[in-house]
């Protein structure tokens, strides 16, 4: 994520959510959006643990071969859902959605619908920070400039993970925890998934790279929603607690 991108996400985090009129009427007072809410479950299973071991070690046996197999089926249709995959996953779509819902819960009186959309722009950001750390310390080839198995750490290379496919299921995650109904769920990762294939179709990701990107996304959507605190709404500005 460039420096452009996190400051034009801060700006409008912060200036989507001011109640000037209501910060009048309540005076000094600082209500509470949300308190936190105690977890005991592990963030992720013991089975997805072992499913998601045994998936990572078969795409990383395949990815030359998957590649491959995509590449010759590569045409129109793929091209067109890949672009509205790729579109999903980046920060001109990421930046101005969350805004979007922010703005939408101040002027609906959401709070809910403010604290999910706040969790979603933290946990997209630790996605992208986690993403960008492992990319260039890990220096994976990118597919099309060598073969999967090499790893030149601190070279440039930045294959690995996929930081669109963690970006998009930080959002999925972070909004489909927040729902009671199973057809949303079904719409946001079909979305996100959508996305982790488009960086497959484009060439642009080994099929390894997208399935660590999604657990990315969805580990740091399920952990911020446990460690963010109280939102707290004050005049001009929103203040979250986020322990570490």
């Amino acid at each position: 994520m460039t420096a452009r991108a996190t400051l034009a996400y801060v700006g409008l985090l912060f200036h989507a959510t001011v109640q000037p009129a209501q910060a009048a009427a309540q005076g000094d007072k600082v209500p509470n959006v949300v308190a936190p809410t105690p977890h005991s479950r592990p963030l992720i299973s013991g089975k997805t643990v072992a499913l998601t071991g045994l998936l990572f070690g078969a795409a990383l046996l395949g990815d030359g071969s998957v590649r491959q197999e995509v590449q010759e089926h590569r045409g129109a249709t793929t091209n067109s859902l890949a672009k509205i995959g790729k579109t999903l996953g980046e920060w001109q779509f990421l930046v101005p959605t969350i805004s979007a819902g922010l703005l939408a819960g101040q002027l609906s009186g959401s709070r809910d619908l403010k604290r999910v959309m706040l969790h979603a722009g933290a946990a997209t950001v630790l996605a992208t920070g986690v993403t960008t750390g492992l990319k260039y310390s890990i220096g994976r080839t990118r597919p099309g400039s060598g073969d999967p198995d090499q790893f030149r750490p601190f070279s440039g290379s930045n294959s690995f993970p996929s930081g669109h496919t963690a970006a998009a299921f930080a959002l999925a995650t972070s909004i489909a925890d927040q729902t009671g109904d199973s057809w949303s769920d079904v719409i946001l990762y079909s979305a996100a998934t959508l996305t982790a294939l488009s960086r497959v179709n484009d060439d642009r990701h080994w099929t390894s790279d997208v399935l660590i990107g999604a657990l990315i996304g969805h580990l740091s959507g399920r952990w911020v929603a446990r460690r963010m605190t109280a939102v707290r709404v004050a005049p001009g500005a929103v203040a979250v607690d986020l322990p570490f």
